[in-house]
C-alpha cells in the first residue's frame, strides 16, 4: 500500500468571535486557505482530483462548502469536493479520508481542509464546551470528575491555560508560527463574497485571542462554570473562526509532481470506552494507535493533545506519566490559539508538522478527544525521518505504557 505524504500544510490566524474574522463567508476563508496550499505546493491544479473538506457548520449551504471554495480556489470543474464532520476531530478526519483515498489507490492527489466561520450561536449542537444540553453537561461533569480522579487543583489547571497563552506568544514572538499562518484578506460585512477580490480593507496576519499578560491571578477571578468546580472560562478552549489545508499526495507521485513532502502518515485510530468513573476521551485511541504501530510515547519527538479542558490534558499527562513541559503542546494549543471546530484537527497537526521540520523531530502524534468516552488519534512521520520500524504481529492496544524520557522540547 502506497504511503500517504503531507505537502504545504497552512493555516489561517484564529479569529476570535466579533473579530476580524467574524462574518466572513466559509467559501471565501475556505478557498482563501485552498489557495494558498496549491501555490505554495506549485502544483498544477488539474492534478488536483477532489477535495476533503471538513465543516460543522450547520447552514444549508454547507454540503455545497468544499465544490464553491474548489471553484473559486481555480480547481477545475471535474473536482467534485465532499465534506466530513467528526466533531472536534473532523479536520483531521479530513486528512485521514484524504490518506485512504490516497492509499488504496483511488486518487493521486487530494486536497483535505478543515473550516470554521459560522457564529457561535449556530453551533450549539457541534460546540463541545456549551453546557446548555445533556450532552455537554455530561462532558463538563466528566471532566470535573477527571480533577477529581486525578487530583488535578483549579490552580493547576489555571497554570496550565497560562503556559498554553505564554506559550503561543512567544512562538509568535520568535516568528515560530510565521512558516505556517497565512494572511487573510478583510472585508466590510455587507460585501458580497463575490466581490472579494477587488474589496479587501486589510489583512490579518495573527491569532486573535493570544493573551501574553494573562496570569494565574486574573484566571483565579473567574467563576468555575460548577459551583466548587474546577474548569472555568479560562482554562478551557473557546470558540475561534479559522481554517487549515494541506495537499494529500501519493509517494510514487511526488517526484513526477515535483512536490516535497513535509511529512507522512503513519497510522491512526480512533475507539471509545466504556466506565462508569471518570474517562479520558483520547486515551483509548492513542492506545490502539500505539499497538498498531508498535510504537511508544517514548518514540516521540512531539505529542499534541487538543485543550479542549486543561484538566484533560494534565489528567493525560499524569496517566502517561509525562512532564506537560516537555513534548507536549510545545507551542500552546486551543487555550491560547483557540477552538475553530471543523479545522482544529488539521490545524493542530499544522502546527506540529511545522515544529517537528524546525526542530529536525521525526515522529509526532495528535490526540483529540470527541467526547468524555471517545477520541481520534494519528502518527505523522517527519519527511526527513528514518524507516518506519514494521509493526509488531499480534500488536494489542491494550496496557501499552511508555517510559519516561527527557524531551528536546520544554517550555522556558
Amino acid at each position: 500500500m502506497r504511503r500517504a505524504a503531507i505537502v504545504a500544510p497552512v493555516r489561517t490566524p484564529s479569529g476570535i468571535e466579533g473579530g476580524a474574522l467574524s462574518g466572513m463567508p466559509p467559501e471565501w476563508l475556505a478557498s482563501t486557505v485552498l489557495s494558498a496550499v496549491i501555490a505554495r505546493a506549485g502544483i498544477d491544479p488539474l492534478r488536483i482530483e477532489d477535495v476533503a473538506m471538513a465543516s460543522v457548520d450547520n447552514r444549508a449551504s454547507a454540503p455545497e462548502l468544499s465544490r464553491l471554495a474548489a471553484r473559486v480556489a481555480g480547481l477545475p470543474f471535474a473536482v467534485p469536493g465532499f465534506l466530513t464532520d467528526r466533531r472536534c476531530g473532523s479536520g483531521l478526519q479530513a486528512v485521514i479520508t484524504a490518506a485512504m483515498m490516497v492509499q488504496t489507490g483511488a486518487a493521486d492527489v487530494v486536497v483535505a481542509g478543515g473550516i470554521e466561520c459560522s457564529a457561535a450561536s449556530d453551533c450549539l449542537s457541534t460546540d463541545p464546551y456549551r453546557t446548555g444540553d445533556l450532552a455537554n453537561a455530561e462532558e463538563l461533569a466528566n471532566v470535573e470528575e477527571l480533577a477529581r480522579y486525578y487530583g488535578i487543583s483549579r490552580e493547576a489547571a489555571d497554570e496550565f491555560a497560562v503556559a498554553s497563552h505564554r506559550k503561543a506568544a512567544r512562538a509568535w514572538r520568535q516568528g515560530t508560527f510565521s512558516a505556517e499562518v497565512i494572511p487573510v484578506g478583510v472585508v466590510d460585512d455587507d460585501t458580497d463574497w463575490n466581490e472579494f477580490d477587488t474589496a479587501v480593507r486589510h489583512r490579518i496576519m495573527r491569532d486573535e485571542g493570544v493573551r501574553e499578560d494573562v496570569s494565574t491571578r486574573t484566571l483565579a477571578m473567574l467563576r468555575p462554570l460548577i459551583s466548587d468546580g474546577v474548569v472555568t472560562a479560562g482554562n478551557m478552549s473557546s470558540y475561534r473562526h479559522g481554517a487549515s489545508a494541506c495537499l494529500v499526495v501519493a509517494e510514487d507521485r511526488l517526484d513526477e509532481l515535483g512536490l516535497v513532502p513535509m511529512a507522512y502518515l503513519v497510522g491512526w485510530a480512533a475507539a471509545g470506552c466504556d466506565s462508569d468513573t471518570a474517562t479520558l476521551g483520547a486515551a483509548p485511541a492513542v492506545a490502539k494507535l500505539l499497538g498498531r504501530t508498535g510504537f511508544t510515547l517514548d518514540d516521540l519527538d512531539l505529542i499534541e493533545v487538543n485543550e479542549g479542558f486543561a484538566v484533560e490534558v494534565l489528567a493525560l499527562a499524569r496517566e502517561w506519566e509525562l512532564d506537560p513541559r516537555e513534548r507536549l503542546n510545545v507551542n500552546g494549543s486551543a487555550i491560547a490559539l483557540g477552538h475553530p471546530v471543523g479545522a482544529t484537527g488539521l490545524r493542530i497537526m499544522t502546527t506540529m508538522l511545522h515544529e517537528l521540520a524546525r526542530t529536525n523531530g521525526n515522529y509526532g502524534l495528535e490526540a483529540i478527544a470527541l467526547g468524555p468516552d471517545h477520541g481520534i488519534a494519528a502518527l505523522f512521520e517527519s519527511a526527513g525521518a528514518a524507516q518506519i520500524p514494521e509493526t509488531p504481529r499480534g500488536a494489542r492496544f491494550h496496557g501499552v505504557r511508555p517510559s519516561r524520557r527527557s524531551g528536546r522540547h520544554r517550555a522556558s
